[in-house]
């Protein structure tokens, strides 16, 4: 290890929890924010990273208060992104000037817009313009400078199992980038940490192709996952749902093209790379079934609302998103019914 990282990730679940337990592990100052019974158990003996080789505990510093740690030279953002406005306000005492913020989340992120020169990114009086189904005041690239943001989109599968314990398929493959579309030394830096902590880095000049690329599968495994309940497998073993999943993958991959990137794969291999994940309950599902509030406007709705700017026709997206939505409002409805 060349050098100790100062690292806080915040929203310590499949995916943060993951990256947690693999940069603990190899020796850097991790901590972590929690909440509820996840919290308790990871104060009280750590937190635990289970997947097909071992099983890795580690002990880290953990809080339901982002202040309860000092500035970082790392902050994951490993929350769903609709619990991200109301944090990035509360990551000040975290920051210093060269703080790097990497959010590793699903779907299109709020920072799309940031460094981008495509087709899409002029706004009024030419700055960059927000994404307004997931910043609807447009205060988030106020709330935290995103000169502080590098890009991550995450290809492993985790769950949280019980309190403190993450279950890993053993993929842990991070694709990291300035949003800039340029390479840097904080991403080479990024790249160098997560490799020597036994994780499988890219580095790219092109971050949103890679954001494309996952949204392909997101887009469409992920509320037909939720509508129906099924494993990943289970999906890829049904040829009528792989048709409707098709026909919703060539609307993203159209319009990806229209935001002028490139989705780096075709159908035929972005399925077979979904078939491989193996026989898992995909994020949106195991949201379902813990009655958590679906991660619908980063997956759905914000590829929509790009689609409606780029004049570019998603019907099967537009169904799904339709679909899913109901039925979170049916889940929520009965949650606070009981």
């Amino acid at each position: 290890m060349e050098r100790r990282w100062n690292i806080a990730v915040v929203g310590a679940g499949a995916i943060g929890g993951t990256m947690a337990v693999k940069l603990a592990a190899d020796g850097h100052a991790v901590s972590v924010v929690a909440r509820g019974e996840h919290l308790e158990a990871i104060r009280a003996g750590g937190i635990c990273l289970e997947d097909p080789d071992e099983r890795l505990c580690v002990q880290v510093r953990a809080s339901d208060r982002v202040d309860a740690f000092g500035p970082q030279d790392l902050i994951i953002l490993g929350l769903k992104a609709q619990q991200i406005p109301a944090m990035l306000p509360q990551l000040a005492p975290l920051l210093r000037d060269d703080t790097v913020v990497l959010p590793a989340i699903n779907g299109v992120p709020w920072w799309y817009f940031h460094g981008d020169t495509g087709p899409l990114s002029q706004g009024v009086g030419g700055a960059a313009p927000h994404l307004t189904c997931l910043d609807p005041k447009g205060r988030m690239f106020a709330d935290l400078d995103p000169a502080h943001i590098v890009g991550c989109v995450v290809h492993a599968s985790g769950e949280v199992v019980r309190p403190g314990v993450v279950r890993g398929n053993g993929q842990y493959r991070y694709v990291i980038g300035e949003p800039a579309h340029v390479d840097s030394p904080r991403v080479q830096a990024l790249a160098a940490l997560f490799k020597a902590a036994g994780c499988s880095p890219e580095p790219t000049d092109r971050i949103r192709d890679a954001i494309w690329m996952k949204l392909v599968g997101n887009a469409t495994f992920n509320p037909v996952a939720g509508l129906t309940r099924a494993r990943m497998d289970e999906i890829s073993d049904n040829p009528e749902l792989i048709d409707l999943i098709r026909s919703g993958m060539a609307e993203i991959m159209g319009l990806a093209r229209a935001c002028g990137c490139d989705p780096l794969v075709g159908i035929d291999e972005r399925l077979r790379i979904a078939r491989g994940i193996g026989p898992v309950k995909i994020s949106t599902l195991q949201d379902l079934e813990r009655g958590r509030p679906l991660e619908i406007a980063a997956l759905l709705h914000a590829p929509l609302e790009l689609a409606a700017r780029a004049g570019h026709p998603m019907p099967t997206i537009a169904l799904l998103s339709a679909l899913l939505g109901e039925l979170d409002r049916q889940v929520r409805s009965a949650s606070r019914a009981s």
